[in-house]
């Protein structure tokens, strides 16, 4: 009886363990990162590929780039600058640019250079280049 309780504490401790962040560092962020996919959960299935990277700076800011591939787009890029901060681990980044509502997003993987990032409803599947 004490071995099945034991079984399943552990299990439990090992589930939430899987499902637990990954604090970041400003040096783990620091670089160019590509955004491979968004998605709206967390395994990617219903993700859309996108063309953009992310830079982070050791000044605070966030240089995000975006191209466009539709030859029919009204803009062929776009550039965006954010201030960005790690506090408690997390990544806290302005929304948008010229707002001043922070958004805090989450490493739920990180190894090497592969990283997931969620961001309130996005996760974000990067690569550091």
């Amino acid at each position: 009886m004490q071995f099945i309780r034991f079984s399943a504490c552990a299990l439990m401790l090992l589930s939430f363990s899987a499902n637990a962040d990954v604090p970041l560092t400003q040096s783990d962020l620091l670089g160019t990162w590509q955004i491979d996919k968004e998605s709206v959960d967390r395994e990617g299935t219903k993700s859309r590929s996108i063309n953009t990277t992310w830079t982070f700076k050791a000044d605070g800011t966030l240089e995000g780039i975006s191209q466009e591939s539709d030859v029919h787009a009204r803009i062929d890029h776009l550039r965006a600058v954010l201030n960005y901060s790690v506090q408690d681990g997390k990544l806290v980044k302005q929304a948008a640019p010229g707002r001043s509502r922070m958004e805090t997003c989450t490493a739920i993987e990180k190894e090497n250079d592969k990283m997931i990032l969620k961001c309130q409803s996005t996760y974000f599947f990067m690569t550091k280049k």
